[in-house]
């Protein structure tokens, strides 16, 4: 753990693709791999001049040499550095829970902290948080590559779930983290890439929130090897992201909110889920009642699984305000669902 105090709370500033891309190596027989975070080129030099890349994706295996030197390279020359929120309360001898708040496609993370508003929790619920940004296509435009399908739609390949993976161990390396309460929150294409840092980074991600998101429909590229408690927030009425997925022919394949809520209760060894039978949660404004029906699993605390289905619900509804007026309730009670759910050991 790093030196830095932050006696009032505010930001600092991190690079993933270098802070958390620490080269780590195993050794197989006559050949070695490496492994690294960030999403960083891998370069190979004979004497330390001149580097050349040998891999553009972890891992990486070559044979055992003591005559090449390797390093990890930064080809976004710093530009997609992070400002990490960290609370006033914020001292080196407490873990605090991580939060990375995933955009949808398009979004941008400003724009979506504007909508969803998760920055005032980070005092009130004393919470460190990272509101990452995708890379941008040709049109300029921030998207996250889930699964290779959700939404790089020019297929440049950039290793997202590499890169937050990065996010996090940045983090980790510089603040004194509750590595058991480690989350990500994402909307739309953030929800698909939430769903994709849950199966392959089940070792540290306690919990995740995909709100208007899916699952991958092809259930061999998720094989979590430990329980991730899942939260699915989703408007029943979504044109963007149907409520129900989609098939092959109809686009990207990928699982509805039902369906995929069932998949994870499955991964974690959960259930069976039940269904409220009236509306318990309000978190459309405008809305008079309770407007949100709830699917869950019994709940034990570790892998626990719910889907949360708002009635008429859009892709991006008008969402209430906690009762202080500082940020969403949706927001607000997502970050206590999943604080209450700690990583399973």
């Amino acid at each position: 753990m790093a030196p830095f105090s932050a006696l009032n709370g505010g930001e600092i500033d991190l690079n993933p693709v270098i802070d958390g891309a620490e080269l780590q190596i195993a050794y197989d027989g006559s050949e070695m791999e490496m492994r690294w975070w960030g999403g960083g080129l891998l370069e190979e030099s004979a004497d330390g001049s001149t580097w050349n890349i040998v891999s553009t994706k972890s891992p990486f295996r070559a044979p055992i040499s003591d005559k090449s030197l390797y390093r990890v390279r930064d080809h976004w020359e710093g530009k997609r550095s992070i400002s990490v929120n960290v609370p006033k309360s914020y001292r080196k001898d407490k873990a605090f829970p991580l939060f990375l708040l995933l955009h949808g496609f398009s979004q941008g993370a400003d724009s979506f902290e504007s909508y969803f508003k998760m920055k005032p929790l980070v005092d009130s619920h004393d919470i460190i948080l990272v509101n990452p940004e995708g890379t941008r296509n040709s049109l300029g435009l921030p998207f996250w590559n889930a699964f290779g399908k959700c939404c790089d739609i020019e297929e440049s390949g950039v290793d997202d779930s590499s890169y937050l993976r990065g996010v996090i161990e940045a983090v980790r390396n510089e603040l004194n983290i509750d590595e058991s309460r480690v989350y990500v929150l994402g909307h739309s294409n953030g929800g698909f890439m939430a769903y994709q840092m849950a199966c392959e980074h089940s070792d540290i991600i306690a919990g995740i929130v995909s709100f208007a998101g899916g699952s991958i429909s092809d259930k061999d590229r998720c094989v979590p090897a430990n329980p991730v408690s899942v939260l699915h927030v989703h408007g029943i009425a979504d044109p963007i992201v149907p409520y129900i997925g989609l098939s092959e022919p109809f686009g990207v394949p990928f699982e509805g909110a039902l369906s995929s809520v069932e998949t994870w209760a499955e991964h974690n060894g959960v259930g069976p889920l039940t269904n409220d039978v009236f509306a318990s949660l309000n978190l459309v404004a405008l809305d008079f009642g309770n407007d949100t029906l709830r699917t869950r699993s019994p709940g034990n605390g570790h892998g626990d699984v719910e889907l949360w289905s708002i009635l008429n619900g859009s892709h991006v509804p008008l969402l209430s305000y906690s009762s202080d007026g500082t940020s969403t309730r949706l927001a607000e009670i997502a970050v206590e669902w999943l604080l209450r759910r700690s990583k399973f050991d």
